[in-house]
């Protein structure tokens, strides 16, 4: 037998020890939870929608994101709670024009520390934030630290992230009362969080 297939056969092997694992542990294939979910939460998001009288009582919400957030996370899993148990935590926007930074980590050096990761001859230099397996890392506006952002000690490595909005911004943009003619071709899109409520209810 060939180094190839030995190769091959050890990756198969492996690959069904993995899936014995996985459905021993009781994972499924469906997202059934995560789908009731999202459904239920989308249904508040037209109910805020419909409770608007000067929009049209439906909409597309194929553009429209849901991050729901259990506060139990060791849990086991249960059927999705009834509306009465979500709460809204925040409406976000897509802002194509938001700044994503990169900034260093709790060594407080950029890259590696001590170590010249782009070798320019200086160690330690801006140019070497986001080195490869540092512990640098990336703030957008709705990280808890944005505000204590240094820009002196930190770069822009990308533009387009959410941003808080609130229910009011979402109702005017989604009725058009916001189209920018001169922006169709990045109309904003929106994410919508919630939390729920059900586990602390429960204590």
């Amino acid at each position: 037998m060939s180094r190839g297939n030995v190769w091959t056969l050890a990756l198969v092997l492996a690959g069904c020890i993995w899936r014995g694992v996985w459905l021993s542990a009781g994972v499924t294939d469906q997202t059934s939870v995560a789908d009731a979910t999202r459904a239920e939460l989308l249904n508040q998001v037209s109910v805020a929608w419909a409770q608007n009288r000067n929009v049209p009582s439906s909409t597309d919400w194929s553009d429209v994101q849901v991050l729901a957030f259990f506060t139990d996370a060791t849990a086991s899993p249960r059927p999705v709670a009834g509306s009465s148990k979500w709460q809204l935590e925040s409406v976000q926007r897509f802002d194509p024009d938001a700044a994503v930074w990169i900034v260093s980590g709790p060594d407080g050096k950029p890259g590696w520390d001590g170590w010249d990761d782009n070798q320019d001859g200086t160690v330690d230099d801006l140019g070497e934030l986001g080195a490869a397996w540092s512990d640098d890392h990336c703030l957008t506006p709705l990280d808890p630290d944005f505000e204590q952002l240094d820009p002196s000690n930190a770069r822009i490595i990308n533009r387009g992230t959410f941003v808080l909005s609130d229910k009011q911004t979402f109702m005017a943009e989604r009725s058009g009362s916001l189209t920018d003619a001169s922006n169709l071709s990045k109309q904003p899109r929106w994410r919508w969080t919630f939390s729920d409520q059900a586990a602390s209810v429960a204590r």
